[in-house]
C-alpha cells in the first residue's frame, strides 16, 4: 500500500480493531514477543466480546480473523513494530522499521497514524533487474526485497534471438531480427511494469548489461531513478540491495536537496508555514501539498480544539485537551490523507524552522 492508501484505509464496518505492538529483531527480547501478542489477542477478544453494540457472530469472526493473522506471523522476521487492524471480513498487517506503543483499539475508524508515518519514512522503489533468462522485478523497501511475481514477471525472453534460435535463410539478417526481437521483449517488460507502477507509483531502478538498459530506456521512455550496469543474471535480493544502496542514497539526496529548493521558493512566493503548531493546523485543514520535517524529530503535545500546545504548556482546560505522543507522526498522517508529499531531510536542514515546514496549497 502507499502512503496514502494506508492514511485512507477504511474498515468495512464496525468494529474496526486495531492491535499494535513493539517488536524486537534480536534475542533476548524477541523470546517475549509472541507472550506479548498472544496476550494483545487476547485483549482484542475480552474487548470485542464485552462490546454490547457487537453482535456475538460478529465479535467471534473478527477475533477469528485477528487470531489467524497472528498465527501466520513469523516473529523471528519483524522489524521494530507490528500493527494489525481487523473488522468484519478484513484484515491488514503491516511490519513496522519504528517502535510504537502497545495498545488495542476498538473504534469505528484504524489507529493508522503510526503506519503512515513510518511508511512515510521508508524509501520504497522498484529494482529491474533485466535478463533474458529471465528479467526479474523485485519490490524494496530499504534494504528488504520481495521478488514480485505478477503482471508477467519473471518474463523469459522466448521466439528467435532467445529460446528459439535465429533463423538461417539466405537473404535474412539475423542482427536485425534479433534486435527487434529484443526491442518487443523490452517493449512487454516495460508495458507490464508500467502497469504495476500504476498501482504503486514508486522510482525505477534498473540493472544489466549496457545493451539491455539501452534497450529498456527507450520502451520506457520513463525517467530512471539509477542503473547498474552489469550482468546479474542470478544476483538474490541481498545483492541486489547492495548493488543499490549507492544509487538509492544518491536518490534520496537529490530528493531532499529538489525539496528545500522547492521550500525555498514557496517562501518567496508566501505559500510557506513553519513551526510544529502552524504546521499541525494547516496540515488538519488539508492545506498541505507538500511536507518537510527533520529525520528524528519527534515531540509529545497538547491538543485543545483546533489548536496543538507544547507540551510543557498544558491548557488550562484540561479535561478538554489531550496529550498525543507524537503530533509529528500526527502530522505526517494528515498530511497524507489529504494526498500531500511527505520529504524527510536530514537534521539541521530546517534549524530555522522549527524542524517543520510546509508548503501550502493556497
Amino acid at each position: 500500500m502507499t502512503v496514502k492508501d494506508l492514511a485512507t484505509l477504511t474498515p468495512s464496518g464496525y468494529p474496526a480493531v486495531s492491535l499494535l505492538m513493539p517488536t524486537h529483531r534480536t534475542p533476548p527480547e524477541n523470546q517475549q514477543d509472541p507472550i506479548r501478542l498472544r496476550n494483545l489477542v487476547a485483549e482484542a477478544k475480552r474487548r470485542l466480546e464485552t462490546d454490547e453494540s457487537v453482535p456475538k457472530p460478529v465479535a467471534a469472526q473478527v477475533y477469528q480473523e485477528i487470531a489467524d493473522a497472528a498465527e501466520q506471523l513469523d516473529l523471528r522476521q519483524v522489524g521494530d513494530g507490528l500493527a494489525l487492524f481487523a473488522s468484519p471480513g478484513q484484515v491488514h498487517v503491516r511490519l513496522l522499521d519504528t517502535t510504537v506503543n502497545e495498545r488495542v483499539v476498538v473504534a469505528d475508524t484504524y489507529e493508522v497514524r503510526d503506519v503512515v508515518a513510518d511508511a512515510a519514512r521508508r524509501h520504497r522503489y522498484w529494482a529491474l533487474v533485466l535478463s533474458e533468462q529471465p528479467t526479474r522485478l523485485w519490490s524494496g523497501d530499504g534494504d528488504d526485497l520481495v521478488e514480485v511475481r505478477s503482471h508477467g514477471f519473471p518474463f523469459t525472453h522466448e521466439g528467435p534471438g532467445g529460446t528459439t534460435g535465429l533463423p538461417r535463410d539466405y537473404g535474412q539478417n539475423p542482427s536485425a531480427i534479433r534486435d527487434e526481437r529484443h526491442r518487443q521483449f523490452f517493449r512487454d517488460i516495460a508495458s507490464s511494469l508500467a502497469d504495476v507502477d500504476a498501482l504503486d507509483s514508486r522510482p525505477v531502478f534498473v540493472l544489466g548489461v549496457e545493451r539491455y538498459l539501452a534497450f529498456f530506456a527507450d520502451e520506457w521512455g520513463r525517467p530512471i531513478a539509477g542503473a547498474v550496469p552489469g550482468n546479474y543474471d542470478h544476483a538474490g535480493a541481498h545483492e541486489v540491495y547492495k548493488l543499490l544502496a549507492p544509487q538509492l542514497a544518491a536518490y534520496n539526496n537529490m530528493r531532499q536537496v529538489a525539496a528545500l529548493e522547492a521550500l525555498d521558493a514557496a517562501r518567496g512566493a508566501n505559500r510557506f508555514a513553519a513551526g510544529l503548531a502552524e504546521v499541525w493546523s494547516l496540515a488538519h485543514q488539508g492545506r498541505a501539498a507538500h511536507l518537510l520535517v527533520e529525520e528524528s524529530y519527534h515531540s509529545p503535545a497538547w491538543v485543545h480544539g483546533d489548536h496543538l500546545h507544547p507540551p510543557d504548556q498544558q491548557p488550562k482546560h484540561e479535561e478538554s485537551a489531550t496529550l498525543i505522543d507524537d503530533a509529528v507522526d500526527d502530522i505526517v498522517e494528515a498530511v497524507a490523507r489529504h494526498g500531500g508529499e511527505v520529504t524527510f531531510v536530514g537534521d539541521e536542514s530546517l534549524s530555522g524552522d522549527g524542524r517543520v515546514a510546509l508548503i501550502v496549497r493556497y
